[in-house]
């Protein structure tokens, strides 16, 4: 297959409205040596050729093949045609580092099966198509019409985008044409009670230039906050609140995260793409609030959104509960794709933090370490003996899920990783992650851009960049938030350059190929502290070295005969440099501190004695692992907030 100079997943046409751009896709490799560049090969080789091997044995695919056939039988999700769509996404973007004939066949297989099911109007969706033919376009609730056509919109963006031709982009453009003409005159207009549709258009919008799918995705956005999303049939689910469904209030008026995690971020996604081309100020005035709102005040330590299983919600504000977090991977998948528009606009560090702690925590720790297995909820406690009825609290990573909105998820956001380190403008070049890697790009200045990364970030804080084109520009390296000092040298001298007022040092001079950068975030282990509103955290400790959350689980204890349920950390100890050996990994940095395990002995008031009595007491050490790998070597009990001595 042919490949094009490759726009990424976000590509605004308007420049006016942000403060920086995207970078196409091959202008920036990410190293195998690196962490991000290892997990993308592992991502394309062995991630993607794993959720194909599922379309095809669930039954998803067969519902388009076989739709308006005598062999048609629905099977999955009514929206299982959206795992066919985001998967089909992640393969597009993963052609531009690795392809094999399973899956280029995959690829024309699934995009003859969509062509296939789609209707000479433009129509696509096997479960409507072929369980309830006659009630197309009535349930906007719960019914995921828009939403599944969303996802086939972004798969069709990704394959224009790196193929020179993309027979999917015909097909979504057709769906696209019908939306219009169905939903654009006064008083059609329909929303999706799952936002979607409406980043999708906008994307479109930007490939093909057809304004109208621009237009209408700023229906959707601009008509929700007026409890008007109905649905006719509940398809077995309980009754919805507008919040749910993102309907209870204006986007311009909705300032605090609630009701259904995914959902309220998808839209967010959304309102950002309308602000980058329309530039409304009070769009991006409620954004920064709503973000401010969920990060300072609903997010987990470990970058973790919503609290709660019932409707996959934020809960209030400080309401965190380790062993009950939700903490679904896709929530966090959309917090990292919310985040990164909010940064394309402001140009502030604050959102790469973020988009940096969900990466290398949850989205990281959802995925097994063989690729092959994930975790949908994402909590920061499993107790010792955890039972669950549903795959969706399950204590250890399942290979599929009866709902698999996540692993193809993961599949596509890995596949773009490189998109989300850089971005420029005519005189800056900003970078916003770090990873081994180059980078080659033209400012629109005309000014070329050649750098070579070298780290081992996130496990150091050591970054060194190596100049390889000449050309007079600000280079600007985002300076995070859990880096309290810095050191920066430029061929061999100190720099005093501070960190400006968005996060970033910024170095504005005439660059030599062959200019050497060294930059150091000095990087050292701490124990964080909880709000005290946090309750569930109130006399616990969370360790954090650089931008990863480390946990201590069963696997570590289990010659101890004692269980990581009972152990109290003694924060006065030091704190060590350690290693562990993960399967399929290898080995890790880890972290071993000092506390003890306590166990207590039963009475007539056990367990609300005071005090309890004590049974057993030892000193010990204990090594905590990177969050992201636990349940990588044995089932069992672990814990990211602990309790101090």
């Amino acid at each position: 297959m042919s490949q094009k100079h490759s726009l990424g997943p976000v590509s605004p046409v308007v420049d006016t409205f942000s403060k920086s751009q995207p970078l196409p896709l091959n202008e920036v490799t990410l190293s195998e040596n690196g962490d991000l560049g290892r997990w993308q090969i592992h991502n394309a080789k062995t991630t993607i050729p794993h959720l194909i091997d599922n379309l095809i044995s669930t039954g998803a695919l067969a519902n388009l093949q076989d739709i308006g056939t005598p062999k048609f039988k629905f099977k999955g999700m009514w929206f299982s045609d959206s795992d066919i769509h985001k998967s089909l996404e992640a393969l597009c973007w993963s052609l531009h580092l690795y392809s094999d004939k399973k899956q280029t066949d995959f690829l024309k297989e699934a995009t003859a099966a969509i062509a296939h099911a789609q209707q000479e109007d433009g129509y696509v969706n096997t479960y409507f198509q072929g369980v309830y033919p006659d009630e197309k376009w009535v349930n906007f609730g719960w019914g995921h019409e828009l939403y599944v056509g969303g996802h086939m919109i972004q798969a069709a963006v990704a394959e224009s985008r790196v193929l020179k031709d993309s027979p999917l982009l015909k097909i979504a453009t057709k769906f696209a044409d019908l939306l219009v003409k169905k939903f654009s005159a006064p008083g059609t207009l329909q929303m999706c009670g799952h936002p979607e549709i409406e980043t999708a258009l906008i994307e479109l919008y930007r490939e093909t230039k057809n304004e109208s799918y621009l237009d209408l995705a700023e229906k959707m956005i601009l008509g929700r906050g007026y409890e008007k999303i109905t649905s006719k049939r509940d398809l077995g689910f309980h009754p919805a609140s507008p919040s749910y469904m993102q309907d209870h209030k204006t986007v311009k008026e909705a300032t605090t995260a609630v009701g259904h995690s995914v959902r309220q971020l998808y839209l967010n996604a959304a309102v950002m793409d309308l602000y980058a081309e329309k530039g409304d100020p009070a769009l991006l005035k409620a954004q920064e609030a709503m973000w401010e709102d969920m990060v300072y005040t609903k997010m987990y330590v470990t970058g973790g959104l919503g609290s709660r299983h019932k409707d996959e919600a934020f809960g209030d504000s400080y309401e965190l509960p380790n062993d009950r977090a939700y903490a679904e991977t896709c929530a966090s998948i959309a917090n990292f794709m919310w985040s990164w528009r909010l940064l394309l606009v402001t140009g502030k560090a604050r959102y790469a933090d973020v988009m940096e702690l969900s990466l290398y925590n949850i989205i990281a720790g959802s995925v097994s370490s063989d690729g092959c297995k994930f975790f949908y909820s994402n909590p920061l406690q499993y107790r010792t003996g955890h039972f669950t009825a549903f795959d969706t609290d399950a204590s250890e990573r399942l290979s599929w899920y009866t709902c698999s909105c996540c692993p193809p998820n993961i599949g596509r956001t890995v596949a773009t990783l490189q998109h989300y380190m850089a971005s420029a403008t005519s005189d800056t070049f900003a970078l916003h992650l770090y990873s081994e890697g180059t980078i080659n790009t033209t400012l629109k200045s005309g000014v070329n851009v050649g750098l070579k990364i070298s780290t081992a970030y996130p496990n150091n804080g050591a970054v060194k960049i190596a100049v390889t084109e000449n050309g007079k520009y600000a280079l600007q390296l985002r300076i995070p938030e859990w880096c309290k000092d810095f050191s920066l040298s430029i061929n061999g001298t100190a720099s005093s350059e501070k960190r400006n007022s968005l996060g970033y040092v910024s170095i504005d001079r005439e660059w030599k190929s062959g200019d050497a950068i060294d930059f150091d975030l000095k990087m050292t282990a701490e124990f964080l502290k909880p709000h005290p509103r946090i309750d569930a955290a109130r006399g616990c400790v969370s360790l954090r070295k650089g931008p990863v959350i480390y946990a201590i689980e069963q696997a570590d204890v289990q010659d101890k005969g004692c269980f990581v349920d009972d152990f109290a950390v003694d924060t006065k100890a030091a704190i060590k440099e350690a290693k562990v050996s993960i399967p399929g990994v290898g080995e890790i940095p880890a972290l071993e501190i000092f506390g003890h395990f306590e166990t207590f002995a039963k009475s007539a008031d056990y367990p609300y004695a005071n005090p309890l009595p004590v049974e057993h007491s030892s000193p010990t050490k204990i090594t905590a692992i990177p969050y992201a790998q636990w349940g990588n070597r044995v089932k069992g009990g672990m814990k990211v907030w602990v309790p101090t001595q």
